[in-house]
């Protein structure tokens, strides 16, 4: 996080394409999140409904000030140099948010190996949303498949995905009650993963009633014990890892999920917990 002494310049305008990996000058003690948005450019999501890309609805949403540690948004995405995740870039942030679909084989093994390190060995923050299912960011930190094994569907018209708060308590839960999307892909369980710290959000499409664990969060790397099984008791536990993170299901690119003030807020809160933030829960 940054603190006022550093003076360094922010994004202008409301077109987050235009927002670089400088900081701007902080006016209070208050601390800063800084977030990266990366998607892979993908040609095939909608113009008309991401006009700047997902990565730039994201950043938009995210540089909006809440109530709690404001965060500053920036973007990359798959065809800028070093993959958009150079060591300088992913050193310059607290959380890496990462959106993948058609484009998963042009990630480079270096790419994954930079990542899962800031990850497992720095505390880098990691959100994967929606396809990232199959990303190598996902597949390497978590050391997993990331197999859809209920299968997927996009039906037409598309299915609608009803989300409930399975765990109110969470960060990630704050300020959130169960909600709607009206369109979206569905994802069925089981799913390929290690078990999770925690599922805060699980999802049901009423079009093939299949459920799916659409918010799932883990810790990872230093401070975890290797091959612990179930200890001695009393509560102790095998610890937790320096790198916190996050899966979100919702993000089909055709549909405007990222334009939903719930999803919104989920996002918000993902990024303030995988930076080890306070949340305000109104």
């Amino acid at each position: 996080m940054i603190t006022r002494e550093e003076r360094v310049e922010s994004p202008t305008g409301n077109d987050a394409r235009n927002a670089t990996r400088r900081w701007p000058k902080i006016m209070s003690t208050q601390e800063i999140v800084r977030a990266l948005v990366w998607d892979e450019n993908a040609s095939h999501v909608s113009k008309e409904i991401y006009p700047d890309g997902i990565r730039g609805a994201i950043a938009q949403a995210l540089n909006k000030r809440g109530k709690s540690a404001p965060i500053l948004a920036t973007t990359a995405h798959l065809d800028e140099p070093d993959q958009g995740c150079s060591e300088e870039a992913l050193n310059a942030v607290d959380v890496l948010i990462w959106w993948g679909h058609a484009r998963h084989l042009e990630v480079s093994d270096d790419t994954a190996r930079r990542i899962y390190h800031q990850v497992h060995d720095r505390g880098l923050g990691l959100i994967l949303l929606h396809s990232a299912q199959y990303a190598k960011p996902l597949q390497w930190v978590l050391a997993t498949s990331g197999d859809l094994k209920g299968g997927w569907r996009e039906a037409n018209p598309p299915d609608t995905e009803e989300i409930t708060v399975c765990a109110p308590r969470h960060p990630i839960a704050a300020g959130i009650r169960d909600f709607t999307l009206r369109q979206e892909e569905m994802y069925g369980a089981p799913y390929e993963v290690p078990p999770p710290l925690c599922v805060v959000f699980q999802s049901y499409f009423p079009l093939g009633g299949e459920y799916f664990p659409s918010g799932i969060c883990w810790t990872v790397g230093r401070g975890k014990t290797e091959g612990f099984r179930s200890g001695p008791g009393g509560g102790v536990g095998e610890g937790q890892g320096i790198g916190r993170v996050f899966y979100f299901r919702p993000g089909h690119e055709t549909h405007p999920t990222y334009h939903d003030s719930n999803v919104q807020r989920v996002l918000r809160n993902a990024v303030l917990w995988c930076a080890k933030t306070r949340i305000e829960s109104k």
